[in-house]
């Protein structure tokens, strides 16, 4: 069983300006824990894309909800969970065509509607809990040889 290392927080308000404070504190976490690009660049945008989700369709871009991100970190496994107080929604059910229909290529790909898709697509794990007052979205990354050791590019 892989031993705990790192446990952390951070608490947002349900604007769309708190993701480059989210940002920050995933790149500072990024850089204590020595993550490469590839992990770095998944890591960020299942972030990003879930947190937009959770303002923009949770909370419907009104802001004073509190939005609250949490990390654990194993030998093995880089997890975040994301909590709000939001509407139920389960995006790991989701079905694609609520998610919008695949696309042959990021030339032809529109803005807008491809959160699931791409959280699907870059995270190794997504778990949802609806909690008695909101819900709980669990992102997970494989980290395991460390990440800072592995040697792929991004695809």
């Amino acid at each position: 069983m892989p031993i705990e290392e790192l446990q952390d927080l951070l608490v947002l308000d349900s604007q769309l300006t708190e993701l480059n404070r989210a940002q920050s504190w995933v790149e500072g976490l990024a850089d204590r824990l020595g993550l490469n690009e590839k992990a770095r660049y998944a890591i960020s945008l299942c972030l990003e894309e879930a947190l937009a989700n959770v303002v923009l369709h949770g909370y419907r871009n009104e802001p004073g909800h509190p939005v609250v991100i949490r990390y654990r970190f194993s030998l093995d496994t880089l997890s975040f969970a994301i909590e709000d107080k939001a509407p139920p929604f389960n995006p790991v059910d989701a079905s694609p065509s609520t998610t919008r229909p695949k696309q042959p290529g990021l030339e032809l790909l529109t803005p807008g509607g491809n959160g699931i898709r791409l959280l699907r697509q870059f995270a190794e794990s997504l778990v949802y809990e609806r909690l008695a007052d909101g819900n709980r979205l669990m992102i997970g990354f494989s980290i395991f040889p460390p990440l800072s050791e592995q040697s792929s590019t991004l695809e």
